[in-house]
């Protein structure tokens, strides 16, 4: 959410709150990352924010001025006479650096986490989707395919994946697909004019395209929403490849090495969501954030279920709200994402 709507939305002084806690959410990711030695190619190398048209780049003045004045956060403007420097393509109107932002390999970082919930001891079983969950009077009986299992506390952390096992969570979350391609290796001098900085990019589009050198330096990676049940990658990826050398001429001809997706979690609000109902913990709807987030606030959910008062955070117990006829199946996004496709078309 840009800060500028979160003020009007919750006032000055919460969005600061929820701001600032995003950023403990970032420092929370590399925290864990020292303590616990994982080897994820974690590196703080910011992000360029891309304007795809001149409107947008005055919105993103305006954005930075707001939160260099009520943050303290350094942005740097760059005109689209100098954008060469950062990207190189003709393609937006100039953009906005934010320095502070990261970057990681998410597969390892998962690796490393997992990694260290063993050793720590944990049963982590696979394979085992819940088919329900029952209370009784000292906890819970979570069924599985294979097995029932009695526990004291729940914590439901499904986000996209939320489904009928929790059906009042479901109508809060709004699966979105997020779809990414990966291309052959390119060579060092074209990854240094694509992206000389090695930044993480993303664009203000609406249906917002995100990139980055892989953090090898060898590929670029590129993802965006290329249909709302698009499952098969090698229809999305035809979609993505066409965005991609629209942005990029001098990849057409490039090979597509991989190409994957996966369901994030937005919600109405376009905010994470942390509380209790019905004795069953929640925290989900990461809304595409879900690196720094999820751990940062899987760690507030622990804190809760233990009673600790460190788990308080801006993200519980707010108003988690639906809309009428949802029920998880989110059936208005492929006219809405042909809608947003013509108005991005058309730089509108």
């Amino acid at each position: 959410v840009p800060f500028s709507e979160l003020i009007r939305r919750v006032g000055l002084a919460q969005a600061v709150i929820i701001y600032t806690e995003g950023r403990m959410a970032l420092n929370h990711v590399a925290e864990i990352i020292d303590a616990e030695q994982i080897s994820c190619q974690f590196a703080r190398v910011g992000r360029f924010v891309a304007a795809r048209t001149r409107r947008d780049y005055a919105a993103l003045r305006r954005e930075a001025d707001l939160m260099h004045e009520h943050l303290g956060i350094e942005s740097e403007l760059v005109p689209r006479a100098e954008q060469h420097r950062h990207i190189g393509t003709d393609f937006y109107q100039g953009g906005l650096i934010r320095h502070e932002v990261a970057g990681l390999q998410p597969a390892l970082f998962h690796r490393g986490l997992l990694d260290t919930v063993l050793r720590a001891g944990v049963l982590v079983a696979e394979h085992m989707p819940v088919t329900g969950i029952r209370s009784e009077e000292d906890g819970f009986v979570v069924s599985t395919n294979h097995s029932t299992v009695r526990a004291r506390d729940v914590i439901v952390a499904t986000n996209g994946y939320t489904g009928v096992v929790t059906p009042s969570l479901r109508r809060r979350i709004i699966p979105i697909r997020s779809q990414i391609i990966a291309t052959e290796p390119l060579s060092r001098g074209t990854i240094d004019r694509l992206i000389p900085h090695r930044r993480m990019v993303v664009d203000t589009s609406r249906l917002h395209h995100y990139y980055r050198p892989s953090p090898d330096g060898s590929r670029l990676l590129f993802g965006g929403r290329a249909g709302a049940h698009e499952t098969d990658p090698r229809r999305s990826g035809v979609h993505l490849y066409r965005s991609m050398t629209r942005i990029f001429p001098e990849l057409n001809g490039v090979r597509i090495t991989h190409a994957w997706s996966g369901l994030t979690g937005y919600t109405f609000d376009q905010l994470p969501h942390l509380g209790t109902y019905q004795g069953i913990h929640y925290v989900l709807g990461f809304c595409g954030s879900g690196v720094p987030f999820a751990p940062y606030l899987g760690h507030k959910i622990a804190l809760r279920v233990l009673g600790h008062d460190a788990a308080r955070t801006a993200f519980e117990d707010q108003g988690f709200s639906t809309r009428p006829l949802y029920y998880g199946n989110p059936w208005f996004l492929p006219p809405l994402l042909r809608y947003y496709q013509l108005l991005d078309r058309i730089g509108v």
